[in-house]
């Protein structure tokens, strides 16, 4: 089945207009989930805050099966 990665920045979404293949949906949450950290460590690679990003996968009708967010917290260890 094709599904469909949106990526959400907050009200920013970069939409998934190709979609990739995957046996079952269990599958594409394992890419999606892969995906986030994906972007997210080249944001903190390129010295941006990290903030929430998701991920919503949907089918090919646009109907959205499930959502993945990733959220940073910041915690600072010092003397």
């Amino acid at each position: 089945m094709r599904y469909h990665f949106h990526i959400r920045d907050g009200a920013a979404v970069i939409p998934d207009k190709e979609g990739s293949e995957f046996a079952t949906l269990k599958a594409a949450r394992a890419e999606a989930r892969a995906s986030i950290r994906d972007v997210a460590s080249e944001d903190i690679r390129n010295g941006r805050a990290a903030h929430a990003w998701s991920v919503e996968i949907s089918n090919r009708d646009g109907t959205v099966l499930d959502s993945i967010r990733l959220r940073f917290s910041e915690s600072w260890v010092g003397k």
